[in-house]
């Protein structure tokens, strides 16, 4: 007996076909494993065959590390579009989508992270300073009239950045290249002698209380101490501090007052005083002396040779008075008193002499 279908049965019969037919060609494909599918492949530096290793790669909340050859794997992606990413110190950080439908491969390559050094070379007195040397890596620059330099773009984790110029001391220091660019200003610092001025000069006599000795070619000095012979003579010096020093941002390293004897003297004991008021090495004498301010220093200088200089005033002494200037008060130089209480006094050259007059030196840093 033959059995008829009807329309119906037949339609039924069909749909159930081709949905056996549609399950079996999907059973072919590759299972995604653990809810999700594998992302992998290889780094490595652009423009180079060599892989990197210790590159961190992140996607979808999943982090590796690539190994020595430069591989990582990525397990349990979720499908969809996702953002990869990839890290190592020294390279610009890398980023992407992709669109993951099934396991996959992807090489990524990164670039070495370059930081741009630029900035102005300065003093704090001179201001910019142009024809600095700038140098850092194999690169070498020299500023401009306003003090600005700018590097070509450096690669690495860090670098020393050198600065040096003729009139100042060398600067370097220590740079991290972690970012596109840095301003580095490097402020130099300078040291110099100066060689001060000698205004006037004279000696006074309490032998000869009203005589005037500005024109002598030397200075004596000796002491009357109370109950013994001899007379006083005192030595009075003058002289213009530059106004460099008068600025705050000076520091004096060293600093000396000093004459020349002109005679064999024996060791003595001197004292240097600030002067108090005004006086000229035209007009002053003994009974005419300005008043005497504070001690600046003592010593014992002299010995049994001539023509050696000896420091009658050191760097405190001379620091003081600089203090006083910067504070306005009037500078009217010094008075040096002190030496043998003998007959013979100890004797100097004065600045009617040329090649054996007082000088002053002071060595600055600013």
């Amino acid at each position: 007996m033959v059995r008829k279908f009807g329309p119906m049965t037949v339609k039924l019969f069909f749909i159930f076909s081709l949905s056996i037919l549609l399950f079996a060609g999907c059973s072919k494909s590759t299972e995604p494993g653990s809810g999700g599918w594998t992302v992998s492949g290889k780094t490595y530096l652009l423009g180079s065959a060599d892989p990197l290793s210790g590159v961190v790669v992140k996607c979808a909340g999943l982090s590796t590390t690539s190994g020595g050859d430069g591989s990582y794997r990525l397990d349990g992606v979720p499908e969809g579009i996702q953002v990869i990413t990839a890290e190592l110190v020294n390279c610009e950080r890398y980023s992407d989508t992709i669109d993951v439908k099934s396991d996959m491969r992807r090489y990524i390559y990164l670039s070495l992270r370059t930081t741009k050094i630029r900035g102005y070379v300065t003093n704090a007195i001179d201001g910019p300073i142009a024809g600095a040397a700038v140098r850092m890596q194999s690169n070498g620059v020299n500023t401009d009239a306003s003090g600005w330099y700018e590097l070509p773009p450096m690669t690495g984790v860090s670098d020393t950045l050198f600065v040096t110029h003729t009139l100042y001391m060398p600067f370097r220091s220590v740079v991290y290249l972690d970012s596109s660019a840095k301003n580095i200003d490097v402020s130099l610092t300078r040291q110099r002698v100066i060689q001060v001025k000698m205004t006037e000069d004279a000696y006074v006599d309490e032998s000869r209380p009203d005589a005037n000795f500005a024109a002598s070619s030397t200075l004596l000095l000796s002491t009357n101490p109370s109950g013994q012979s001899g007379y006083q003579k005192s030595i009075y010096l003058k002289f213009d501090l530059p106004a460099i020093v008068r600025n705050d941002k000076v520091r004096i390293l060293d600093a000396s007052l000093q004459l020349m004897m002109s005679s064999p003297t024996p060791p003595i004991s001197i004292q240097t005083y600030s002067v108090a008021a005004s006086w000229t090495a035209a007009s002053i004498t003994y009974n005419t002396q300005p008043a005497r301010g504070s001690v600046l220093g003592t010593g014992m200088i002299g010995s049994g040779f001539m023509g050696q200089y000896w420091s009658v005033l050191t760097t405190s002494g001379i620091s003081q008075l600089v203090t006083d200037w910067r504070a306005n008060r009037p500078i009217y130089g010094v008075v040096v008193q002190g030496g043998p209480s003998s007959a013979t006094p100890a004797s100097f050259y004065s600045s009617e002499l040329s090649g054996g007059a007082p000088r002053l030196t002071i060595q600055v840093q600013y």
